[in-house]
């Protein structure tokens, strides 16, 4: 029986190293796979630590400021009890109304000039896309003047 053993072993001698040599690289290429997904793992735990850190900071600094910083866009701290008067602001200062971008404060600019002064403050709904929600956010921080 041993010398049928040595003679299986010798005929199929190619197919056995290959199928060695198959399962040498497939070991080799896990091995790889799992280091190389363990560097990228690492790189972007460094990347969200750092992101986490500089978030942290931006909160500190804005936490400090007077005035609060929504989306990019200086908003004006209700604290501090100045308001936007409607009919006499430019499109820089209506763009500080939360809510209110580039594009409502020149609808509002327009309004202005072909209806001439706000009234009241409840005559900005009249504007596309302030609603009764969004004129709720900003009542405070608006006038007509006196």
């Amino acid at each position: 029986m041993m010398e049928n053993f040595d003679e299986i072993i010798y005929k199929y001698r190619f197919i056995i190293g290959g199928a060695l040599i198959v399962i040498i690289l497939i070991g080799s290429g896990v091995i790889f796979f799992n280091y190389y997904n363990q560097n990228q793992q690492k790189k972007e735990n460094q990347k969200l630590a750092n992101l986490k850190q500089e978030n942290d900071q931006l909160r500190q600094e804005l936490s400090a400021q007077n005035t609060k910083q929504v989306a990019g866009v200086q908003t004006i701290n209700q604290n501090q009890g100045s308001k936007i008067n409607l009919n006499t602001a430019t499109a820089e200062e209506l763009d500080k109304i939360p809510g209110v971008g580039p594009a409502r404060a020149k609808a509002i600019l327009d309004y202005r000039s072909e209806h001439g002064s706000f009234k009241t403050i409840e005559e900005i709904k009249n504007i596309k896309g302030i609603g009764d929600k969004s004129f709720e956010n900003i009542k405070d921080l608006i006038t007509v003047g006196e």
